[in-house]
């Protein structure tokens, strides 16, 4: 299936394909991912639905412009315009860690075309560069704490490659085994993108919770469905207050899993849309 290009407002483009028939769902990525993250998902729903999948903008092979802000409005504001540009409605969207987070803030900006989102390990609780990412072992304690550094963050950032992306990321999952070779030497294809490390460390700085995610989780208004992998970095008092944010009674509880649920959980993932 080839992939399509929508450019965005700094001249850079974001990746998207399409596939299925029905109602349209996109599906949103977490942060260090690409859009062949929800490929098996994508696949298990493509019956039921148009499924549409993207890079987030400097992600996977979509470019990075290191004059660019990769802060909450810049990513929505660019999945609110390849939405209206594509004239999507009735859409329902589906996004893990920082792609529920965007899910919800696509949904408050376009309330009359977003009808439902589900929200996945929502990453929305670091006080400090990284933190959640940190929770995963010892290893990403290690490399995030350096990487958030000024200055010489930059270095540290720079010197990333399999063995530590593989080390970090394994945090995340409740096993293993489900971060395939395969999957890695996809994702080391963006390590040595032009402004790689600038794109690494802006996302991560503007994405906590005191750059407007709490308040924007007030304001969403489209029916909701909250997802927590057993093992996910987030704090029980973390998933509990998104949940009151959320105006929700309660979240549920993905068993054999951990942040990358779309990855490590699919199937039971593509069950839990589709009902």
């Amino acid at each position: 299936m080839e992939f399509k290009k929508f450019f965005l407002e700094d001249n850079t483009y974001i990746r998207f394909k399409k596939i299925g028939n029905g109602q349209p769902i996109l599906l949103l990525h977490t942060f260090r991912n690409r859009m062949e993250y929800s490929d098996k998902l994508g696949n298990l729903l493509k019956n039921k639905f148009t499924v549409y999948s993207i890079d987030l903008p400097g992600f996977g092979d979509s470019p990075i412009n290191k004059n660019t802000i990769y802060s909450l409005g810049f990513f929505t504001n660019s999945i609110v315009n390849f939405l209206k540009s594509l004239k999507i409605k009735n859409l329902v969207i589906a996004g893990e860690s920082i792609g529920a987070t965007l899910a919800a803030s696509v949904s408050v900006a376009l309330p009359k075309i977003v009808k439902k989102i589900f929200m996945f390990n929502p990453y929305d609780y670091d006080s400090y560069f990284g933190e959640g990412i940190q929770r995963g072992n010892f290893f990403a304690k290690f490399i995030l704490f350096h990487v958030g550094i000024p200055v010489i963050g930059n270095f540290f950032s720079s010197l990333e490659n399999k063995f530590i992306l593989k080390n970090v990321m394994s945090g995340g999952f409740f096993d293993k085994q489900n971060l395939t070779d395969n999957y890695l030497n996809l994702l080391c294809g963006s390590l040595k993108k032009k402004g790689y490390v600038y794109h690494f460390r802006n996302v991560l700085s503007q994405f906590n919770k005191n750059n407007g995610i709490k308040d924007l989780y007030k304001k969403v208004s489209v029916p909701v469905e909250l997802f927590y992998g057993k093992q996910d970095w987030a704090k029980e008092s973390e998933k509990l207050q998104t949940q009151n944010l959320l105006k929700l009674d309660k979240f549920k509880t993905l068993n054999n899993s951990a942040h990358f649920s779309f990855l490590e959980n699919t199937n039971e993932v593509a069950k839990l849309i589709k009902i």
